[in-house]
């Protein structure tokens, strides 16, 4: 699966996979960019790094090869979302923990509110994407590498069932590495939501903390 990360994954999804009422479809550069460049300007997009970026510096970081590719989301005839899959053993992420077979990296980032946000929705589309991972790929493992400024994804983190192992430094930010297994999702989801509110550092270890913050309606990884 490694060596064929990409086009392992294309061929095992449909033209449009749906779950839970969201369509996944593969990016289409010259359709999406417009959409994509939006979004990255947005303030809450800063953990992307890429505001400022033209259409083709944005293209040639997103267009897909061997070992990355990305889907849209899309939720009532709108995109709602971008996810990046990537092979951990062909990123930077891959030098700061022994990369397993059947691992699958992964990067969001969400619309912009298009009127009052809706609660619960970014919660939704993580956990759609966790089981389009572990369950329509079958990946054993979702990684994922969140900076550890970004205090509002800790907490969705932790909701879909991500625990986070150590405090790491990549070249362009101080991230936390977090793995989530299909057993690890499912315990989480049979966990009461109140519980999962209130216990908003669980995803970290106690040594690595997270601040507690708001609800989460809409935001970024």
């Amino acid at each position: 699966m490694a060596s064929q990360f990409s086009s392992h994954c294309l061929t095992q999804l449909s033209a449009i996979t749906s779950i839970n009422g969201f369509q996944f479809r593969a990016l289409d550069l010259k359709q999406d960019l417009p959409t994509l460049q939006s979004w990255f300007n947005q303030e809450y997009a800063q953990f992307w790094g890429m505001q400022g970026l033209n259409l083709a510096a944005i293209e040639n970081l997103m267009a897909a090869t061997q070992h990355k590719f990305a889907l849209m989301g899309e939720w009532q005839g709108k995109a709602l979302f971008m996810v990046e899959l990537y092979d951990p053993a062909h990123d930077e992420i891959g030098h700061h923990y022994p990369v397993a077979p059947g691992d699958c990296g992964m990067h969001l980032i969400i619309a912009p509110p298009d009127g009052n946000p809706i609660s619960g929705l970014s919660f939704k589309v993580m956990d759609a994407i966790a089981q389009l991972v572990l369950e329509k790929l079958a990946f054993n493992r979702l990684v994922v590498e969140p900076d550890q400024l970004n205090s509002k994804i800790h907490r969705l983190n932790s909701r879909v069932g991500i625990r986070y192992e150590k405090a790491i430094q990549l070249s362009t930010k101080a991230a936390f590495l977090g793995f989530c297994t299909a057993a690890e999702r499912q315990l989480a989801s049979s966990t009461p939501s109140s519980m999962g509110l209130t216990q908003t550092s669980s995803a970290l270890p106690s040594s690595l903390a997270a601040p507690v913050t708001s609800p989460m309606t809409l935001s970024t990884l």
